[in-house]
């Protein structure tokens, strides 16, 4: 697999829509309530997220689509997991590349993260280590690309 420019976002800059470092231009703007996966299995890939990742359960419906909503860590963003009655298959994640979907989490430690998930069934993808910031590219074992970042300078303004 081609080589992936993780450290391309380490120097991001604030800039555009009127930002400046560390200030909320409109807080009473849209907050992200959720992101929606259509995965093969909600139950399991729900399961191992809960498990390895720290997220809960905070709804669940009994539907066709085996609708799971999991919260982070943070309490502020969920994760909808299904499966997409309207559609033949759940996408293929693990034939995607990851830049072009992935969902980034801070971490404290890249490689007790690697060591831990990769025991839990995730796979590395790739590793990089530059000056002021380290991440590490994986899959769960459903094929999400999941990546764990430590930056010098966080991209988060709380």
């Amino acid at each position: 697999m081609k080589r992936i420019a993780l450290a391309a976002v380490a120097g991001l800059m604030l800039a555009g829509c009127g930002t400046t470092e560390n200030q909320l231009v409109n807080p009473e703007g849209f907050v992200i309530e959720h992101l929606a996966l259509d995965v093969a299995d909600p139950d399991t890939t729900a399961a191992w997220w809960c498990d390895n990742l720290g997220f809960t359960v905070t709804a669940r419906k009994d539907d066709a689509a085996h609708t799971i909503f999991i919260v982070d860590a943070s309490g502020r963003m969920a994760i909808e997991v299904y499966r997409a009655q309207t559609q033949p298959a759940a996408p293929d994640y693990a034939s995607m590349d990851p830049l072009r979907l992935h969902i980034g989490f801070t971490s404290k430690d890249v490689d007790a993260d690697i060591e831990r998930l990769t025991k839990a069934g995730a796979t590395l993808v790739v590793h990089e280590k530059v000056p002021g910031f380290e991440g590490a590219m994986m899959r769960d074992p459903s094929g999400i690309a999941i990546q764990f970042v430590k930056r010098e300078k966080g991209v988060l303004l709380k």
